[in-house]
């Protein structure tokens, strides 16, 4: 799965998208408010096919959809069939990805031990073998604080239910732009029911995939979540947005145990 940013800028001079090509490698910083004196590393990446619009009031716009970077051989490098048995979770995507790697985990499934023999001959077969078992995700994420080109890693686990000592970033402290929207799924082998909401935010580069927010429903209740995907929308001139995958991590519901409950088998 790779991550995407779109940028919409406005009123450029008329030959930008001329010097502008698709692949080209670009860095993206910014500052949140004009009075401050630094610009934030936020991504870095390679742009697409820019579209032009221009409107009847003279205003014109340019889209670009940047994509994030690694090096075409970094996922299939040689492992040298690699052993991790014996291993922590945690141990073995340090080792596969050094310096590259975000872990969202609770601890107990980070230092979980790789009890079978599994070997890997590169970071790609890695991936696929850990797949589902130990780990749920694995998302490109931005650049680190040296601004480096490659991009990080973000590995996640699979959650079940609110976890007790755990802080969750409230979302109402990043501008939430409304009540999030709900959606409702049918898990695996239509056993339990699944809750994702869509959240919008202004645009902050402190909320990363793995993340635990929590938002406040229109009955009073605080909804715990895990962000499950980030896209993001930045302009030059108008809106500068942060759009949340939220997973309910109060996905635990059995709908067996519902509709013997309520009489209906």
């Amino acid at each position: 799965k790779s991550k995407q940013v779109k940028l919409v800028l406005w009123n450029l001079p008329l030959d930008f998208t001329s010097n502008v090509n698709h692949g080209d490698v670009v860095k993206i910083f910014y500052k949140k408010y004009s009075s401050q004196k630094n610009f934030q590393f936020i991504t870095s990446g390679f742009i697409g096919v820019p579209m032009s619009t221009d409107y009847p009031n003279g205003d014109s716009c340019v889209e670009i959809t940047l994509h994030l970077a690694t090096k075409d051989n970094f996922f299939n490098r040689d492992l040298k069939n690699k052993q991790f048995k014996g291993m922590t979770v945690g141990q073995a995507i340090e080792w596969v990805f050094p310096g590259k790697n975000i872990i969202k985990m609770s601890s107990i499934d980070k230092n979980r031990f790789i009890t079978e023999n599994l070997t890997a001959k590169t970071p790609q077969e890695f991936i696929s073998k850990m797949s589902y078992q130990y780990i749920q995700k694995v998302i490109p994420d931005i650049g680190n604080a040296t601004n480096t080109l490659e991009c990080n890693f973000i590995f996640t686990s699979n959650t079940n239910g609110a976890q007790r000592n755990i802080y969750y970033e409230p979302l109402e402290d990043y501008g939430l732009e409304f009540i999030p929207q709900q959606e409702v799924s049918i898990g695996p082998n239509y056993k339990v029911t699944q809750i994702r909401w869509n959240a919008k935010v202004a645009y902050t580069h402190e909320l990363r995939v793995g993340d635990k927010v929590s938002f406040i429903d229109n009955l009073g209740n605080t909804i715990h979540n895990t962000i499950e995907d980030v896209s993001a929308i930045l302009s030059n001139y108008a809106e500068c947005s942060l759009m949340l995958k939220l997973y309910d991590d109060s996905n635990h519901r059995v709908i067996d145990d519902l509709i013997r409950r309520e009489n209906l088998i």
